[in-house]
């Protein structure tokens, strides 16, 4: 029997790297050709490079998937992701790639690979588990996949489900702008639990995690006939759902009331404040937040917010900072201070705005706020380093920083290592790091040699799915690659 599941944070967003994505998968299947793995992936069209051609500007990024079992390649995907052209830059709009891996039960690696095409400095690599249960002919549901937006098919693609298609919303985060809550999923099984044509209850509610019980106004019954495979798509109005955590449950019951079939999972929903808890405009322009004019100026103040947020507040900045009306950001950066520090917000403020301003003297580059950038990254949400090591000249090596925080809530000794490949920009990436969730390379100072010092250095994409044993390079002298970095790292100065 399937039993509950609830999934908490299913969405890896690759923010803060100079291409920003979000990433999700989810597991579904087919009577015909059995389990497969739909991985969803949405670009920020802003952090890519568009270059003009006949029709029109666009943007192009190389996305490779490697699926592994251990150290076997089970499949392997590699392809040119295109924009929709666009008469303008500034009609860019953010663009979804939806791909299917069909798999037998088991446990897996998926490997993600991006690159910009446009700026080949530009790239992310990622892994991400994938775990495929085995099911017997007991009912199941796949997985919840939450959707933007349902438009009547005119010629099938990859969003096509039945005769409409389905944009998906990668994520279960519900912002202010959104009035409505709309999912897709599937059943299967049903026929060969009850028998074929026979009834049956689909109950769907939204649960408040604080009480742990259903809202009423939003549970919907369904009577449903058996079928081999059931496609299941609701939608709510929740223009009056407020702030919170809530799950969205699914179930499957026979005809005496038994649970045959269950799924879950959370849903994070963020909405406008109540007349009587929100400010008004006139009030709002009283307090410190008036100081922030610019339209630029406001989003970036808001962006930079990201890093100190709760997992709603990233949600909704990383949804609303480049599009939503600057009052209401105005207004998040002052609920977001008066949260934290309601007797004097602005004093909490001034001292993170200090970080910011810091971040955009130190780390500014032309293409993304300084923000954006890993070293702006990690110093708004570690704070300033202990040590900091910068070597813009070592002979036969890119510019790198070797930083280490004394002690982090993750980890004591903390050290991160940033690399600039382009040399010129000012955007260092972080490449290696011991604290638990940032990016980590047991070989990472070989990435620090240029192109004539270190034969191993390409942008090949056949090499990435070579192994290569750190520990015996034969006769390739590690001595060329990095040693004052490895030293710089185990003796921080």
């Amino acid at each position: 029997m399937k039993r509950l599941v609830v999934l908490l944070f299913s969405l890896t967003p690759f923010f803060g790297w100079s291409i920003d994505a979000y990433f999700n998968h989810y597991i579904l299947n087919s009577p015909e050709e059995g389990t497969y793995v739909e991985a969803h992936m949405k670009f920020n069209a802003s952090s890519i490079e568009y270059i003009q051609g006949a029709s029109g500007w666009q943007a192009s990024i190389e996305l490779t998937y490697v699926i592994k079992q251990g150290e076997s390649i089970i499949q392997f995907s590699k392809n040119m992701i295109r924009s929709p052209f666009t008469d303008s830059l500034n009609n860019i709009r953010d663009f979804i790639d939806l791909q299917r891996f069909y798999l037998i039960p088991g446990e897996y690696n998926l490997n993600i690979k991006l690159i910009d095409a446009n700026n080949r400095n530009d790239s992310i690599e990622f892994s991400q588990p994938v775990s495929i249960d085995e099911n017997d002919d007991q009912p199941f549901f796949s997985d919840f996949i939450f959707i933007e937006e349902v438009v009547k098919t005119t010629k099938p693609n990859i969003f096509t489900r039945g005769n409409v298609d389905m944009i998906p919303r990668i994520s279960s985060y519900q912002s202010p702008d959104n009035l409505d809550a709309q999912f897709y999923l599937e059943l299967y099984n049903v026929d060969s639990k009850l028998g074929e044509n026979q009834p049956f209850l689909l109950n769907l509610d939204i649960i408040d995690l604080r009480t742990n019980t259903p809202i009423d106004q939003y549970h919907t019954m369904k009577r449903m006939t058996t079928a081999h495979v059931l496609p299941v798509y609701h939608q709510w109005q929740i223009e009056n759902l407020p702030t919170g955590h809530y799950i969205v449950k699914a179930e499957a019951r026979d005809r005496t009331n038994n649970v045959i079939a269950t799924k879950a999972i959370a849903m994070q929903r963020h909405s406008h404040p109540t007349e009587s808890d929100s400010l008004s405009d006139e009030d709002l322009g009283k307090t410190f937040v008036h100081k922030i004019t610019g339209e630029d100026s406001i989003r970036n103040m808001s962006y930079c917010h990201i890093y100190q947020g709760t997992a709603v507040e990233r949600q909704y900045l990383e949804a609303n900072w480049n599009k939503a009306d600057t009052t209401e950001l105005k207004r998040f950066i002052y609920e977001f201070w008066q949260k934290r520090n309601p007797l004097d917000p602005e004093i909490s403020w001034k001292m993170y705005y200090k970080k910011i301003r810091f971040v955009e003297r130190t780390f500014d580059i032309q293409r993304r706020h300084a923000c954006a950038t890993d070293r702006g990254k990690t110093f708004l949400t570690y704070g300033k380093p202990e040590t900091r090591v910068m070597q813009r000249s070592e002979p036969n090596t890119y510019p790198y920083e070797i930083w280490q925080y004394y002690k982090l809530p993750k980890r004591a000794n903390a050290k991160f290592a940033f690399v600039d490949k382009t040399i010129v920009t000012n955007d260092y990436v972080l490449i290696h790091s011991n604290v638990p969730g940032e990016p980590f390379d047991a070989a990472w100072y070989l990435q620090l040699s240029t192109r004539s010092a270190n034969p191993l250095v390409t942008d090949d994409p056949q090499t990435s799915q070579e192994v290569m044993d750190i520990n015996n390079l034969n006769s390739f002298d590690v001595g060329q690659v990095g040693s004052r970095a490895l030293d710089f790292w185990n003796n921080p100065r």
